[in-house]
């Protein structure tokens, strides 16, 4: 969808835009369908009408006035069967498609405002620039997203009003082209200022949702590491305990701990102390690999892993693995006691059934208490 800004639109944004241009295009499209459907009903009654109070001029046209509104009636009730066959295209095709069949609306509307000026006895043409008027208005409103599809039915409508020119019924035809020519000034600047305000609509809407996902983010992840925070940590051990009980599945939790954390920050400062917890953060990342475990740091220098459809040996792996990544990363560590380098101690327990997160947790805990006790850079089972 051709855009008015010259702004580079990031792709999701595009993307966005082009399917509320569809949708406002689809929404508009249905609603001047059915407008002109009772334009074209109420226009039955006026030729009728009119016939009646001999009105109109007889054999103006080679054919009957109201047979051709009849036939305009009956094209009307065809759309539908029409945009089901329409929707299943691609947006290209679909915009050429919608745009085609504005075009095809716009010239019955010019046949008719034309067959309408024909057959009106002189000096009574006050129905057609109404008529013309009201159809301009709609297009406007209907298919301001595409402007082929607006033109395509706005200008048959103006150049059917024009015939007047041909017929002779313009008391001043400088004056009657002038107005054509302001109308056709409304109509695009009137279609720019719509055009405009929606993508500043779809625009405000993306950046509310971006927004919203910053929002849940935050409120998600642990703003240092980048890490899920303990909050998101215990809402998805608990879906995954409840998953657990349904579907029999196994469950593994690493508890962990930066070894004399404490000493190390007192040592390099509290900024390099952040420097290492994020570094703890990429190995754990790094050493955790199936889609749909987690790593959370759990507060402070202390981490969890949740382990879905895995058991405690699976959990012993995945803890020598962490040991591993960590230890190749050697990060100095002069105030250990147990190596020259950053170390962790971590306990690992198994979900028994039964258990709450509360329970799972304190059992976790506990080995990793003694795996501390037995000295450090560890792991544990219980």
């Amino acid at each position: 969808m051709p855009l008015l800004s010259s702004r580079r639109h990031s792709p999701q944004l595009q993307r966005l835009l082009e399917q509320a241009g569809r949708d406002a295009l689809r929404k508009g499209t249905f609603w001047i369908w059915g407008v002109q459907l009772l334009i074209a009903l109420f226009l039955l009654f006026h030729v009728r009408v009119m016939q009646e109070m001999h009105l109109l001029v007889e054999h103006a046209l080679p054919w009957q006035l109201s047979a051709q509104l009849w036939l305009m009636v009956l094209l009307l009730l065809l759309q539908p069967a029409i945009w089901l066959w329409l929707r299943h295209l691609s947006l290209p095709r679909w915009h050429q498609s919608v745009g085609l069949l504005a075009l095809i609306w716009g010239c019955l509307w010019a046949g008719v405002i034309y067959a309408l000026l024909k057959s009106e006895l002189p000096g009574r043409s006050v129905l057609e620039p109404a008529l013309a008027a009201t159809l301009l208005l709609l297009g406007l409103i209907a298919l301001y997203p595409v402007s082929r599809a607006l033109y395509g039915f706005c200008l048959p409508i103006l150049l059917g009003f024009a015939s007047m020119l041909l017929l002779k019924t313009v008391a001043s035809p400088l004056a009657f082209v002038a107005s054509l020519l302001v109308l056709l000034v409304v109509l695009e600047t009137g279609r720019r200022m719509l055009k405009n305000w929606f993508v500043l609509a779809v625009n405000r809407e993306h950046e509310q949702r971006l927004m919203l996902q910053r929002l849940d983010a935050l409120a998600h992840q642990d703003p240092l590491t980048g890490l899920a925070n303990r909050r998101h940590f215990d809402q998805v051990c608990k879906r995954a305990i409840a998953q657990g009980v349904t579907l029999e599945m196994p469950l593994t939790l690493i508890l962990l701990d930066v070894d004399f954390f404490k000493r190390y920050n007192d040592h390099y400062g509290h900024q390099a102390g952040d420097e290492c917890l994020i570094l703890v953060a990429e190995c754990l990342e790094e050493s955790v690999r199936e889609p749909g475990d987690l790593v959370a740091r759990y507060g402070g220098e202390e981490f969890v892993v949740l382990l879905q459809e895995t058991d405690k040996a699976g959990g012993l792996q995945v803890a020598r693995r962490i040991r591993e990544t960590l230890a190749a990363r050697a990060l100095p560590h002069v105030g250990s006691e147990v190596a020259p380098h950053l170390t962790l101690s971590q306990g690992i327990a198994q979900w028994q059934a039964g258990e709450t997160l509360t329970m799972l947790l304190q059992r976790t805990d506990e080995v990793l208490y003694r795996v501390k006790e037995q000295g450090r850079d560890g792991y544990g089972a219980a």
